[in-house]
């Protein structure tokens, strides 16, 4: 039975463990203390209740994968054939904690960190074994969430990689290749369906609930980017965002926007404070948060575009038809960005097309892979797309690359 190792008994890292779990594994849990790691299999097992009573597994595989879990120090590591770090973001904190497991863990065992933001490559040097070091990048909820992003460091062994998508994959998982790039493939290429739905709201183009129906009934998005925002947390949008932007030469397609930096320095984080685009308190959410007075920008000039985009795009054509040529424009203008930044990030050498595709749908459940959205809207049709949006603003954020 193989074993793996995981560092970090908090969310994230419980979420691993039942993965592995589940899948047959063998699981050593370690933290700082073991009281930590225990209260994690406790955790777990009110899960698998939960799956055993709503018949998504039988009572013999929950009790085996219970089984399977076992709290552990660094000492019990030996017999791991893959190390999983899944603690804080900070590149220091990391390094101080893996350092000291190298010395237990087998010389040929897989050494692979969950983070989200912080360089593979940079952690693999530092603690002298990049060759064996990479990204396994689970999203929260790790055990309901499909994608994990495979990274490959500068250094990382191409046999490493193949092993890490093998087990990945194993495990009941979609896997997404991508280089160690800010953001790797969904923190980076999601960035426009939050961004461009400010901006449309800025411009006084549609309020909140108008972007969100807009995005939801066209183009068949299960939330829209505010509910989506409010969900996530501002101050985690905002401050992915602003890492992203800076990391990657400041472009304007991923500039930070004001208005969601304010919700954040004024306490509107969303749900989980109560309010943020929108009031959560009540039975049902009520929007807060209005456009700026005046005229709305680009609506006589983006009409026709949108109309044509939108009929290719949408994939109800009754559900388009019952749409206002506001709602076009903003579905226009999100959707548009989001096909720019999945070929930005190709041509930046992110990942190949099918990988960003199955991280997108994976990922954030985007209802469609974006190469293939773009695929079937028509190349010249989002190329005219593109340029009459950018002719509309002063930023340049529509050019696609060359």
């Amino acid at each position: 039975m193989p074993t793996v190792g995981i560092l970090g008994a908090g969310a994230m890292g419980a979420g691993i463990a039942q993965v592995a779990a589940t899948a047959g594994w063998k699981v050593r849990l370690i933290d700082v203390d073991r009281s930590t790691c225990e209260a994690a299999k406790e955790g777990i097992g009110k899960r698998f209740v939960r799956n055993v009573a709503k018949g998504r597994m039988n009572q013999i595989d929950a009790d085996d994968a219970m089984d399977r879990i076992m709290p552990s120090d660094i000492t019990e590591l030996s017999d791991c054939e893959l190390f999983i770090e899944a603690i804080i973001e900070d590149i220091d904190i990391k390094v101080a904690a893996i350092t000291p497991v190298l010395v237990v863990l087998p010389e040929e065992a897989i050494i692979a960190t969950n983070t989200s933001s912080l360089s593979v490559s940079e952690l693999g040097e530092r603690i002298g074994a990049p060759r064996r070091t990479c990204g396994m990048h689970f999203f929260n909820p790790a055990p309901i969430m499909k994608l994990v992003e495979v990274v490959r460091g500068t250094n990382t062994d191409t046999t490493v990689l193949d092993r890490i998508a093998t087990i990945a994959t194993n495990w009941g998982k979609e896997v997404a290749r991508c280089a160690d790039t800010p953001g790797f493939i969904v923190n980076r290429v999601a960035r426009p369906y939050y961004l461009e739905a400010f901006r449309c709201m800025e411009d006084g183009l549609a309020d909140p609930p108008v972007v969100d129906e807009a995005m939801k009934t066209i183009g068949g998005f299960r939330m829209g980017p505010f509910e989506l925002t409010d969900f996530i947390g501002h101050d985690i949008n905002t401050a992915t965002t602003r890492g992203v932007w800076e990391q990657w030469d400041r472009p304007s397609r991923l500039a930070p926007v004001a208005l969601q930096e304010r919700l954040v320095s004024d306490g509107m984080l969303g749900r989980k404070s109560g309010c943020g685009v929108y009031d959560w308190s009540g039975e049902q959410p009520v929007c807060v948060l209005r456009p700026p007075q005046g005229a709305a920008t680009g609506i006589s000039e983006l009409g026709d575009t949108a109309e044509r985009f939108c009929a290719a795009a949408a994939g109800d054509p009754e559900a388009l038809a019952r749409c206002t040529d506001r709602q076009k424009i903003v579905f226009t203008r999100i959707l548009a960005a989001l096909l720019n930044e999945a070929a930005w990030a190709a041509h930046d050498g992110v990942a190949e097309p099918a990988d960003i595709d199955v991280a997108m749908q994976a990922g954030v459940n985007y209802p469609r892979g974006l190469f293939a959205w773009a695929s079937d809207i028509g190349e010249n049709l989002v190329a005219g797309t593109l340029s009459a949006l950018d002719a509309s603003v002063d930023d340049g954020r529509f050019a696609p690359p060359a």
